[in-house]
């Protein structure tokens, strides 16, 4: 979506949960949308990454070769991403974000790991 887009959606959100902002003494619409925006892409990325590590355990199981794909998925989708906001009139590739997204990425994979185990761990008993 264009940067106006964007924008606007990051507006709308940070209209829903200003109360939650004003609550802890932040009333300043531009640090909002900036933890929202942050957040998000923190987020996101932590979800495509639990999915991911679900998809590739699936099709691999507990191998070498899903930690290939899998590292493959965590590098390589940011990088996409944020290439392609490049091309996106408003928008901009940042490479602060692809470290970002890949920290979100980690801990989805990190995610993924402890509800594997969990579910193992019951399964056992």
């Amino acid at each position: 979506m264009s940067g106006d887009i964007s924008s606007l959606e990051s507006s709308r959100f940070v209209f829903l949960v200003r109360p939650i902002f004003n609550l802890f003494g932040c009333n300043d619409e531009v640090v909002m949308t900036f933890a929202i925006r942050k957040t998000a892409h923190f987020c996101e990325y932590a979800v495509l990454m639990i999915l991911a590590s679900r998809m590739v355990r699936a099709w691999f199981g507990s191998t070498n070769k899903s930690w290939v794909v899998l590292a493959l998925i965590w590098v390589s989708a940011p990088c996409i991403d944020e290439g392609i906001q490049t091309l996106i009139p408003g928008r901009a590739g940042q490479p602060a974000d692809v470290l970002l997204d890949m920290a979100g990425g980690l801990t989805g994979v990190l995610v993924a790991l402890a509800i594997g185990k969990g579910m193992e761990r019951m399964s056992t008993h």
